[in-house]
């Protein structure tokens, strides 16, 4: 697959956003398990709560791996378009370097 740098810019600086995003999307997934769990455990019995819980969790799990790895592929993706190192990624102007890039091409496509 071969990116322009402005896409590969624009999907390296979706995938760190999205990177940023994980953390709060687990904690709102496990939150969500908890509730759904006490209220069928209060309604019917402790096991059904606890299988809920199990279920959500493998579900959880699962959708947490994919979504690490599509992350870390668009990543790989991106800086292999951009014929960047990885070591590149810990710089602290690394967003300025993505806004120069898109910023740059926009104006050339005017």
């Amino acid at each position: 697959m071969t990116l322009t740098k402005k896409e590969a810019a624009q999907l390296l600086h979706d995938a760190l956003e999205s990177e940023k995003l994980l953390p709060k999307k687990i904690v709102l997934v496990i939150l969500q398990a908890l509730i759904i769990a006490a209220i069928v455990t209060y309604l019917t019995s402790w096991y059904f709560g606890l299988a809920i819980l199990l279920v959500c969790g493998l579900l959880g799990q699962f959708a947490h791996e994919r979504m690490t790895n599509s992350i870390t592929s668009r990543k790989l993706t991106a800086i292999k378009s951009l014929r960047w190192k990885e070591s590149d990624l810990d710089g602290d102007d690394l967003n300025n370097k993505l806004h120069l890039i898109l910023n740059k091409e926009s104006k050339n496509d005017d």
